[in-house]
């Protein structure tokens, strides 16, 4: 299952970037629509998925009516734009436990946050560290 849940997670964050924000209900909507994965993750092991990847970032709530005029709040979920620019930063943002085994073996750890990721260009900081440095005035 562990190997299912990366593949999920490598999936939603496509899905966010490509699509853009939405809730976790429109997001299982999509993953069951798409048809590739053997089994979904629950609503709660899915709100964990968007919560704790750091790609990821909540954006505000939505109203949703749950029948019988009953009505409740929804956490849209979002790309994180502050450290993702373009598709292929999704690659090099991508926390080690969802990383392929190929990825795996290319990434190396980064010397300010001590994370392993992916490094482009043999850069001594990963892309989460330079874009979140504050900018020089």
């Amino acid at each position: 299952m562990a190997r299912n849940n990366s593949r999920i997670r490598r999936r939603v964050a496509e899905i966010l970037f490509e699509k853009g924000r939405m809730t976790r209900i429109e997001m299982a909507s999509i993953l069951l629509a798409e048809g590739e994965f053997r089994s979904l993750p629950n609503d709660s092991s899915l709100t964990a998925m968007l919560s704790k990847n750091l790609q990821i970032k909540q954006d505000g709530f939505e109203m949703v009516d749950v029948g019988n005029g009953i009505k409740t709040k929804n956490v849209v979920y979002a790309i994180n734009d502050e450290i993702i620019h373009n598709k292929e930063d999704l690659l090099y943002t991508r926390p080690y436990s969802t990383m392929t085994n190929k990825q795996k073996q290319l990434s190396s750890r980064c010397v300010s946050c001590g994370q392993m990721r992916l490094i482009k260009d043999r850069w001594a900081e990963c892309l989460v560290c330079q874009r979140r440095q504050p900018t020089d005035l």
